[in-house]
């Protein structure tokens, strides 16, 4: 892996975060869970064509969960997120990967390139809702291989005004209204920062832990009854 460090100063990152993916055996059992251990409401998301995945989506504003499984195992077995899913399931992982949001996805791509990252290619994706529509997006990986690492990767989504995943109708009993921090444990905790501060700035939208491997280690969102943590232990 490249030193990310050593990015141009010109370098225009996204800035906000946009989901975290939950991988789950079963759907409506990993949505039944979620919502009677921490109280949020999951919904129909749809089948990803060509991926062998399936998702359902927790809104929370313009940002999501995203409870994610294996609809098709031969496809999945082919696909470069299926092939993260199949592990992190194998290995009871309650999280398998994070998302940036960016409005200009090569832009990024060309000045990470320059800067020299070692990027896989930009990879298109979609898939259509219950009530038909077409969602489009596009995502860039920074590293390509299917072991959990501390690093976000990067979307930009092609959808009218008000179909972000995050903005769909959802009744969450704990009253969640936002995703306030991503904490990810890391091996190298002070270079891991470092990745993340040129990704998003110093912002308290992330937090580095040091842990004996990489990966998300639990979210914190915002409620009307204070902080709601949902932490890796708490689902499998």
């Amino acid at each position: 892996m490249p030193d990310f460090t050593q990015s141009p100063r010109n370098l225009d990152p996204p800035t906000v975060v946009d989901h975290i993916l939950l991988p789950v055996a079963d759907l409506e059992e990993g949505a039944r869970t979620l919502r009677e251990r921490h109280g949020l409401q999951a919904i129909p998301g749809g089948r990803h064509p060509k991926v062998g995945t399936a998702n359902m989506i927790v809104p929370l504003g313009r940002q999501y969960l995203e409870l994610i499984a294996i609809a098709d195992p031969q496809e999945a077995a082919a696909s470069r997120l299926g092939r993260r899913i199949i592990p992190a399931l194998d290995d009871g992982r309650m999280f398998v990967a994070w998302a940036l949001r960016t409005r200009n996805l090569d832009a990024m791509r060309g000045k990470l390139l320059a800067a020299g990252w070692n990027l896989a290619p930009i990879v298109e994706g979609s898939r259509r809702r219950p009530d038909g529509q077409v969602l489009h997006w596009r995502t860039q990986d920074v590293e390509a291989g299917a072991e959990p690492i501390a690093l976000p990767f990067v979307i930009e989504w092609d959808v009218p005004d008000g179909l972000h995943p995050g903005e769909a109708a959802a009744p969450h009993p704990s009253g969640a209204t936002a995703l306030r921090r991503v904490v990810v444990g890391a091996r190298d905790p002070a270079h891991v920062h470092d990745q993340l501060r040129l990704l998003l700035g110093d912002s308290d939208l992330y937090e580095v832990r040091a842990a004996a491997s990489d990966g998300i280690e639990e979210l914190v969102l915002d409620s009307p009854h204070g902080e709601l943590v949902v932490r890796a232990p708490d689902v499998h």
